[in-house]
């Protein structure tokens, strides 16, 4: 081979390296440009003006349509005269009549009278985005003379299916961020209905708690056998009614703490300028100790107080009441209470979290099991843990424990099951209860738990008390099969 002919050969491959750099390079720009755009608008005008330059194009349009309904849904241009528009919108609505997708247009895919309408658009190219949308594309000539090449249309075809994904992913952007608007709405309907309900509850449940402790002040004439077992029955369904008000007025709660803490910053960041406005207007300025009074007493509740608390006094007095409360149970409930410094927390809260994650591990530890609760320092925080022995949590359901009124058990048992027995169940608000008040009083709260290796699945049942289970021969054998820890950190205060 000539000298000349390897030279001829090399200045080929490099012509194809700079032509296929070219193609990457240009892949990549306008890619990169469309990249997080969720405006359809600004996508097609983005895409041809960067697909414009990069070919050399002084004019070009780009139009999109709504096939289903045949309307143009967009258009945009650039270097066309105005009224040339009609123009463009005919010649794509017969592009499109025609559905020759990927591949570009000539005179002959049109009809004579459409014909001379893309003289002056050596580039058509029409494209479907999905079974909704399609669109067309239309380049004016290159600056520099030059015809569009094989090479070209086929970068220009890659190019337009770039931007049909970008168009689908804007369109399931907006359909998302329509879906959450009117989730948003909903959920506050939602929202505004518990409370208002909750509060409805208030009255016929104290009327009907009276009524029957009145009921049974007058009946012991009457034998018992006739009434007693009734009208406690009911009393157990109405102090449960009481709970779930509660429970969910509590939550709730949590909602209005969000904007009281925001309207007492913003009047603690003012308060000057308040107090010289007060002063000036009326030359008083406690009205602004009167405004923030207002606010704390608007948005917050009294048992919301908080006050410096011995975490393991406190739990010692809980633990009693609860024995007492689950004495029907056959239980080891054990304490193990190490020094620590005291937590900055209301009572009222602090004793749901306490009862609540106890009567929790009770209600899943069989009869003859044991539980443990603890009190410690750990690092900067002090430690609140309670693990029991039971039958634990599968994994499925675990990651929801604390998204709300998700019970891991058959709710049906809490309808006939008396509070502190084993499988009682529940309505899975307790621990969306603690989850919100860690939100509203700086704590952190976790579990950890492991199934029942003999009770793999939800259904499979235990018989509640240990010496009744086929599997385990003694008490070591369920208290080393599964088991549940819930941990809650009070950060010391400054």
């Amino acid at each position: 081979m000539t000298n000349k002919n390897s030279t001829h050969a090399a200045d080929e491959v490099q012509a194809e390296l700079d032509k296929q750099l070219f193609h990457l390079k240009t892949l990549y720009d306008v890619s990169h440009e469309l990249l997080g755009l969720t405006d359809v608008s600004m996508i097609l005008r983005n895409f041809l003006l960067m697909t414009m330059g990069n070919f050399g194009a002084a004019q070009g349009f780009i139009i999109a349509e709504n096939t289903p309904a045949g309307e143009i849904t967009h258009f945009e241009s650039f270097g066309f005269e105005e009224e040339e528009r009609s123009t463009f919108q005919s010649l794509s609505k017969a592009a499109l009549s025609k559905k020759f997708f990927g591949r570009f247009l000539t005179r002959e895919d049109f009809s004579d009278e459409v014909k001379t309408l893309n003289q002056g658009l050596p580039a058509v190219l029409a494209f479907n985005i999905d079974e909704e949308s399609s669109g067309v594309m239309g380049l004016g000539p290159k600056i520099v003379g030059e015809e569009y090449s094989d090479d070209d249309k086929e970068l220009l075809g890659t190019l337009v299916n770039n931007l049909a994904v970008s168009l689908k992913n804007a369109r399931y952007s907006e359909a998302l961020r329509k879906a959450l608007d009117e989730i948003r709405i909903l959920n506050s309907a939602k929202d505004k209905a518990i409370s208002h309900l909750t509060h409805e509850l208030l009255t016929p449940i104290a009327l009907i708690k009276s009524s029957l402790n009145l009921l049974a002040k007058k009946l012991p004439p009457v034998p018992d056998y006739d009434w007693k077992a009734t009208v406690a029955r009911a009393q157990r369904s109405v102090e449960r009614l009481h709970e779930i008000q509660n429970e969910v007025d509590d939550i709730m709660k949590g909602r209005d703490h969000k904007i009281r803490h925001l309207l007492s910053n913003l009047l603690n960041q003012c308060v000057d300028e308040i107090e010289v406005l007060f002063a000036e207007q009326l030359s008083e300025g406690a009205v602004v100790n009167n405004v923030r009074e207002r606010i704390n007493e608007v948005f917050t509740s009294r048992e919301n107080a908080p006050v410096e608390i011995n975490l393991g006094e406190f739990v010692t007095e809980k633990m009693d009441e609860i024995r007492a409360l689950s004495s029907h149970r056959k239980l080891n409930l054990m304490t193990r209470i190490e020094p620590a410094r005291p937590v900055w927390m209301p009572a009222d809260p602090l004793e749901k979290i306490v009862k609540g994650l106890v009567k929790n591990a009770i209600e899943n530890t069989p009869d003859e099991g044991r539980i443990e609760v603890g009190v410690r320092s750990r690092g900067k925080a002090v430690e609140l843990s309670v693990q029991d022995w039971g039958v634990g949590i599968v994994p499925e359901h675990q990651k929801h424990i604390f998204e709300g009124f998700y019970p891991t058990q058959d709710t049906m048992f809490y309808s006939s099951g008396k509070p502190f027995s084993f499988n009682a169940g529940g309505r899975g608000a307790d621990l969306l209860r603690m989850k919100i008040f860690s939100e509203r009083f700086n704590f952190t709260i976790s579990m950890t738990s492991t199934r029942c290796k003999y009770l793999p699945l939800t259904k499979d049942s235990c018989p509640g008390r240990i010496s009744e289970c086929e599997f385990c021969k003694k008490a070591e054998d369920c208290y080393e099969s599964g088991g549940t820890t819930f941990e809650v950190l009070f950060p010391l205060r400054s």
